[in-house]
């Protein structure tokens, strides 16, 4: 009888371990979908994506634009828009900060100066970065514009993070770096 006692405290643990680690399973959410290593025509980082999509269990890239001076993709998470990837090169400088001040979105609430590329602004759920295209000759420029389409939580890093791994291939594909 004594060594049924000393079991059962052990047993009503376990047993409140495993109803816990269930019930905490059961209301998290998975990816049930893999995100590929290149999406519409980019090599990318699936772990610096993956922050900035829902949950879900199918994940879709759409190219929505492509030629040699523009470039469009769309995410889109169980048949919804979740994140899209804009790309153009071909254009004058400007300064991010003020055209996100004077054409604000949504997604582009609490702007701030970024280190990503030469002239950046990233928010809650957009980041626009701007960089000097080398490979087309002087004044050629690359904007690189990525807008969450989620309202979820604010997430900037992980925007920073994406596009500093995004930029390299994106620049070379456009045609920017030599």
């Amino acid at each position: 009888m004594m060594k049924r006692d000393a079991l059962r405290p052990s047993l009503l643990l376990a047993s409140a371990l495993g109803l816990s680690l269930t019930a905490t399973v059961g209301c998290s959410s998975f990816n049930r979908y893999e995100i590929p290593t290149t999406i519409c025509g980019r090599k990318i980082d699936p772990t610096a994506l993956q922050p900035l999509l829902p949950s879900g269990e199918n994940f879709e890239a759409r190219p929505q634009i492509s030629d040699d001076k523009q470039s469009s993709c769309l995410i889109v998470v169980d048949k919804s828009a979740a994140f899209t990837i804009s790309e153009i090169r071909n254009q004058n400088k400007f300064d991010v900060m003020e055209f996100a001040r004077k054409y604000p979105r949504r997604s582009s609430q609490n702007p701030k100066k970024s280190e990503i590329g030469a002239d950046a602004v990233t928010s809650d759920r957009w980041l626009m970065s701007i960089n000097a295209c080398t490979g087309h000759g002087r004044g050629d420029y690359y904007i690189l514009d990525l807008d969450i389409l989620d309202e979820g939580q604010s997430k900037p890093k992980e925007l920073e993070r994406f596009a500093q791994s995004y930029l390299p291939d994106a620049m070379k594909a456009m045609g920017c770096t030599e």
